[in-house]
């Protein structure tokens, strides 16, 4: 019962950083390339990046949430 408590964690913690990571470069991206995409895009990308924090950052993140939100 553990183990598969443990692998579940696990499996959180590696999506919550691989969504850090994510949210570090395409804020960035944004930031410096923002100015070459239109404003749809551009608040498309904000809107995907604000609901990737929003599932990195819950208490108990969801692996699977933080995955899916990662393909978006």
């Amino acid at each position: 019962a553990h183990a598969t408590e443990d692998k579940k964690r696990r499996e959180a913690v590696e999506a919550r950083n691989q969504a850090e990571s994510l949210i570090h470069s395409s804020e960035k991206s944004l930031k410096d390339y923002g100015d070459k995409v239109s404003e749809a895009d551009r608040t498309a990308i904000s809107d995907a990046i604000a609901a990737l924090k929003t599932a990195s950052e819950a208490s108990e993140p969801d692996a699977d949430d933080i995955k899916a939100k990662t393909h978006t």
